[in-house]
């Protein structure tokens, strides 16, 4: 997998008993050492949600999946977005409106609504990604008939994942 120059990814495995945030927050800042981190929900302001990076000019995005943490960064554009999930999920052509939704169609979906900036606040039935392989594209349609298409089209590639998870990331 070759991604874009100017964008790194980094895996941690979690241990148990260990605070998943705490293996992310460690990958990131071997990733911008000059960098603080914080997360503040606009909804209810709690210390959870995208990461903003203060004291650095980076962009990052960070995801779960069990014994897991996945970090993104790049310092040469504006929106990231990273997912990781189990490769064998289930369920997610209910979320997805597809019968034939696997685990990385998922993490794609989800790193392009992370990169958007708004998460899942956007219906993911709303993303559309085009390709079947890596490199992809993907454009979020509009929520009706009436509303003006997205303008961005985002590109996005698999990742590398360890065994039994799936990942992609995702860049405007």
């Amino acid at each position: 997998m070759t991604l874009p120059t100017g964008v790194v990814v980094a895996w941690g495995e979690v241990p148990a008993g260990t605070a998943r945030r705490a293996v992310s927050r460690r990958l990131l800042a071997q990733l911008v050492p000059e960098a603080r981190f914080a997360s503040r929900c606009p909804t209810c302001g709690g210390d959870h949600g995208r990461v903003h990076v203060e004291g650095a000019d980076a962009v990052v995005s960070v995801s779960y999946a069990p014994g897991w943490a996945v970090v993104a960064m790049t310092r040469e554009r504006t929106r990231l977005g990273v997912d990781t999930a189990p490769g064998g999920a289930r369920g997610l052509e209910r979320v997805l409106a597809d019968a034939t939704a696997t685990a990385i169609d998922w993490a794609r979906v989800e790193a392009v609504l992370k990169a958007d900036g708004r998460g899942l606040a956007v219906d993911p039935a709303r993303v559309e990604v085009r390709g079947p392989g890596s490199p992809w594209n993907a454009v979020i349609r509009p929520r009706t008939p009436d509303d003006a298409p997205s303008s961005i089209v985002w590109r996005g590639w698999d990742l590398d994942a360890p065994d039994g998870l799936v990942a992609a990331v995702a860049l405007g």
